[in-house]
């Protein structure tokens, strides 16, 4: 709709006016005396990367304008090439469509000779923009500075050592066993603390790999549904930039860790891109935690036997 506006319409609405206020001059040094361009993030971005573009344009700067979605689709690269390079959008929440326009202009930088990338934002609620009007904090969530010193003490003495005793915990505390055990009771509801068993990486494993995938989000998604159970696997994150999964592997040896990944993620024609990193047992975390075992005539949980599933030992 903005790409519509006539000439400096954008300058007249209040949002507009509130941005440049904010960020025009520091923007306006950023750029200097080279040649620069603005690239509006949609959807929200457009709006106020146009609206920065129409008051740049006042002041003969040479500054071009485009657009592109969150992945980098849409960019005009002939706008973009040789110059200084801002990414502009309506607000930061968490910092992934962040990361991912970013990470989206940063792979093109050498081909496009881009000088430098800055991203500016009306609203940055995680504090990464280089450029931002305003922030507003998250929603309130825990923090360790709302444990007072006993809560703390009771998390690390079991974290110790599992087994420990409300009696032993009351001794290093100074509280009574029944104090310990009510803090205990109520860090477990609010699910601050959970008490379980984990085994010694150590004395089962010696090899890990890193896998990183990179797939559209639906085949995302059912790559985490289905290694979510897996024994070997103890570590899942979603990320940007190359990839967009990371899973983290531990196996006896590494036939084991070649079966899973020849047998039930290099068989998936869905990935787009996947690479794999070998290496020596995680330096932290020591431990891995099993899930319950259950009966051989079941399936595996991610629904496919790739060998011997560790999940029926």
């Amino acid at each position: 709709m903005s790409r519509n506006m006539s000439k400096n319409t954008l300058l007249e609405l209040k949002p507009i006016q509130k941005f440049i206020d904010g960020v025009g001059q520091d923007i306006k040094k950023y750029f200097g005396k080279d040649k620069g361009c603005i690239i509006g993030v949609e959807d929200d971005g457009v709006f106020y990367g146009k609206g920065l573009y129409q008051w740049f344009s006042q002041k003969n700067k040479d500054i071009n304008f485009t657009t592109m979605d969150d992945y980098g689709k849409g960019l005009e690269k002939d706008k973009v090439k040789g110059r200084k390079v801002l990414l502009v959008d309506n607000d930061i929440i968490t910092g992934k469509a962040y990361r991912v326009a970013m990470n989206s202009v940063m792979r093109r930088r050498e081909e496009l000779k881009i000088k430098d990338i800055k991203f500016a934002v009306l609203c940055d609620r995680v504090k990464v923009a280089d450029f931002s009007v305003e922030d507003y904090p998250m929603p309130s969530s825990w923090n360790l500075k709302d444990l007072d010193v006993v809560d703390l003490e009771i998390i690390k003495s079991l974290s110790q050592d599992g087994r420990k005793t409300f009696v032993e915990i009351a001794k290093e505390t100074g509280l009574t066993p029944v104090g310990i055990k009510k803090r205990v009771e109520r860090l477990m509801e609010k699910e601050i603390l959970k008490i379980q068993a984990a085994l010694n990486t150590e004395k089962f494993y010696s090899v890990s790999a890193t896998v990183g995938v990179e797939a559209d989000p639906k085949t995302i998604s059912k790559l985490i549904k289905q290694f979510a159970n897996c024994p070997l696997v103890y570590n899942l994150v979603k990320v940007s930039g190359h990839h967009n999964l990371i899973i983290d592997i531990i196996a006896p040896n590494s036939k084991r860790i070649n079966d899973l990944i020849e047998k039930q993620i290099r068989s998936n024609t869905k990935i787009r891109y996947l690479e794999v990193d070998l290496g020596e047992l995680p330096i932290i975390p020591k431990t891995h935690s099993l899930l319950t075992f259950v009966d051989k005539s079941k399936k595996c949980p991610c629904q496919t036997k790739c060998n011997e599933c560790e999940y029926f030992l």
